[in-house]
């Protein structure tokens, strides 16, 4: 007997665990069940709404294990709002599946349920359909109206940051392209790095109000800040010898004769979701002050110059030239 969309809904989606808890019930009075969610917003605050599809065998594998698709489909999305530095509130969900698979949805869902009983940001609605397989999902989360970060902020003379490390999940994504595995215990970092990257949504909430600009590094660390380059009409000086290199990138790329050890990778390699912070040198303390509190890594990497591009120099101040600075959708 065909199983229905709302059969799908009500057992796999409509759940305790995936929707709003009662107390979340008074900013989301509607969720799942109608023909609309209801968001009722606190006048003090903006809405921040994102969006991303992810497509099987494009942004990830589709044998993977369906727990950390969805766990990987969900943390991309929050990381949008860390960049913003808004509160999660609540996401939709539009799901195109091949066929109706007990235990694909399952794990699905469960993988879902982790991070939202994480980010404390319920499932409001969505749609599913029968069809090849992407995941879209649709973000909204809650901002102060006057402690906005956008890519428009930068300034000559600010400060660039970034949390975490770079490299793994680029790694990740190569070495799987070549199909290799990374069930093994050298390689579990670049799993955890792709599969289940961490949205850093108290850093970027500690940020607002301190930061001139941010950005999540979803395409690259030098195409990304290109981006806040290109808004906020400067150039940007990133120090080699300062980029955050994940340890195990050292390792493997240095054991396949990489000599700078995985620095093109760390620079142009997409999927990290760490933040680039741009901030003012007078506001450096506050904002380490801010990472140290919340215990996240956060690396002085460069400088806001005048100019229009994003440069990275040597120890002799030398360009190095890096090729393909991000990943490109088209």
């Amino acid at each position: 007997m065909p199983v229905s969309e709302f059969d799908l809904i009500r057992t796999y989606f409509n759940k305790p665990g995936l929707i709003p808890t009662q107390e979340q019930s008074a900013r989301i009075p509607l969720g799942i069940g109608d023909d609309c969610a209801l968001i009722d917003l606190p006048p003090e605050k903006l809405l921040a709404v994102s969006m991303d599809t992810l497509i099987a065998d494009v942004h990830f594998p589709a044998k993977a294990d369906p727990a950390l698709i969805a766990q990987r489909a969900l943390a991309v999305n929050l990381s949008d709002l860390a960049a913003m530095g808004a509160e999660p509130l609540a996401f939709t969900l539009a799901l195109s599946l091949p066929k109706a698979e007990e235990s694909w949805l399952q794990a699905f869902s469960l993988g879902l349920e982790t991070l939202v009983q994480t980010y404390h940001c319920p499932l409001i609605g969505g749609d599913i359909t029968k069809g090849s397989l992407s995941i879209t999902i649709q973000v909204h989360g809650l901002l102060n109206k006057d402690e906005v970060m956008t890519r428009k902020g930068a300034k000559p003379g600010d400060l660039v940051y970034v949390s975490g490390e770079l490299g793994s999940a680029g790694l990740a994504l190569s070495l799987m392209s070549n199909g290799m595995s990374l069930d093994k215990p050298d390689t579990k970092e670049l799993h955890v790095a792709y599969f289940q990257p961490e949205p850093r949504i108290s850093l970027g909430q500690g940020c607002a109000g301190i930061a001139s600009a941010a950005i999540d590094i979803s395409d690259g660390l030098m195409a990304d800040l290109g981006h806040i380059a290109k808004q906020s009409d400067v150039g940007i000086e990133l120090d080699a010898k300062a980029i955050p290199i994940a340890r195990a990138v050292k390792k493997i790329m240095g054991a396949m004769g990489d000599r700078s050890k995985g620095l093109n990778l760390a620079l142009t390699a997409g999927d990290e979701y760490e933040l680039a912070i741009i901030v003012a040198e007078d506001r450096r303390e506050a904002l380490q002050q801010t990472a140290v509190a919340i215990n996240v890594p956060l690396t002085l990497i460069g400088r806001v110059v005048k100019g229009s591009r994003v440069k990275c120099l040597d120890n002799n101040g030398h360009e190095i030239e890096v090729k393909n600075l991000g990943y490109q959708h088209f």
